[in-house]
């Protein structure tokens, strides 16, 4: 009796594998950071004005 197991399909390795692809990650975390500290800052401006306000 043959050995029926199924043929598991082989993929090339995608061109975008590697350093660009890591390089946009990096990329988008630096953006993700720069934008949350800015917008946690607005928000810190935001309690300082509202705490100092009359």
């Amino acid at each position: 009796m043959a050995d029926t197991k199924p043929a598991v399909p082989q993929y090339k390795e995608t061109v975008d594998a590697g350093y660009r692809a890591s390089n946009r990650v990096w990329i988008r975390v630096w953006i993700y950071i720069v934008s949350g500290h800015g917008f946690v800052g607005f928000l810190f401006l935001l309690f300082y004005v509202g705490r100092h306000g009359r």
